[in-house]
């Protein structure tokens, strides 16, 4: 059974056994997420091939790279190593099992988009003939992601998210992070796996309100409800974060980068900025960054937090 890691690897990612599995002690979908930034990126550059110069740098970890300030620079974004690496993560998707979450829904979503843009690939791809592509790598990849994600229809059930929700709630105040950035992780936990993918599917608004509403308040039970108007303090938030080690910081860094890159109105998040803010800028630009973003800078509770975080993640 191939693994996340070998296929993140086959990418030149370069992560190793004992920094992944410390990447996933406290973010357990990370690797899944890693996978859909690889598939992604090759997404990206497929849609602006006519429009890029060769030599333009496009990451297939456009978003890894620039957190972990990986200075790799990958060569030509189509080779052998991307052919091999689609090949594995079709592999991947047949063979995982541990669970099938929001993250399945993305990565049939780019697989789609990626098939529909092949003939821009084989139109830049007869400039690199030292290369063999093989178009069905692509027809194949599409099947896979498509049939993995088609499984949940015989096992994706209301209880299932709820569940879900109860083996993550038990985790806030045992992560030893500041308590947002505790909270953005259990919900962004929540919303890769069986949670998020259950609310993405609901079509029913009362029941998507109320399960939001669940979430909620299933956190603000765990906390005990106490300092919730205790306004959320952006200098003290920057330092902790940046007290934290540096694997958690990238951790946290590429995550709420990536909710920017399938948002499809940013305009309307404002907890996705601050956390992008305060995990992507330096100690001393942080709070300068802050103040000139008017939708961030305003001061919130932390009621308000729990609130409007809940709101941002699921409803991306």
């Amino acid at each position: 059974m191939i693994s996340e890691i070998e296929v993140l690897n086959l990418a030149e990612y370069d992560i190793t056994p004992e920094y992944f599995t410390k990447l996933k002690e406290r973010h357990p979908y990370i690797g899944e997420k890693l996978i859909l930034d690889l598939v992604n990126g090759i997404n990206v550059v497929a849609r602006d091939l006519n429009n890029s110069a060769k030599g333009k740098e496009k990451g297939l970890s456009r978003v890894w790279d620039r957190i972990s300030g990986s200075s790799k620079k990958r060569q030509n974004i189509i080779n052998e190593n991307v052919i091999e690496g689609l090949n594995s993560v079709s592999k991947w998707l047949i063979e995982h099992n541990k669970h099938i979450g929001r993250v399945d829904q993305r990565i049939k979503d780019v697989a789609d988009e990626l098939y529909n843009t092949q003939d821009e690939i084989l139109k830049f791809y007869k400039e690199f003939k030292e290369v063999d592509l093989k178009v069905e790598v692509l027809e194949e990849f599409r099947k896979s992601a498509t049939n993995r994600f088609n499984t949940i229809e015989n096992r994706l059930i209301r209880v299932e998210a709820h569940q879900h929700i109860d083996r993550e709630i038990i985790k806030i105040g045992t992560l030893n992070l500041p308590i947002e950035l505790e909270i953005f992780t259990i919900l962004d936990n929540l919303v890769s796996g069986e949670a998020g993918l259950y609310y993405f599917q609901e079509e029913n608004t009362t029941d998507k309100k109320e399960f939001l509403t669940y979430v909620k308040n299933s956190i603000k039970d765990k906390l005990g409800r106490k300092d919730f108007q205790k306004l959320i303090n952006h200098k003290e938030l920057i330092l902790g974060f940046n007290k934290l080690e540096a694997i958690e910081k990238e951790a946290i860094g590429f995550i709420s980068s990536q909710y920017s890159t399938f948002s499809s109105d940013s305009s309307m998040y404002d907890i996705i900025d601050l956390l992008k803010v305060v995990s992507n800028s330096s100690l001393e630009n942080a709070e300068n960054e802050i103040d000139n973003h008017s939708n961030i800078r305003t001061f919130v509770t932390l009621e308000e937090f729990i609130d409007d975080t809940t709101k941002e993640l699921l409803t991306i």
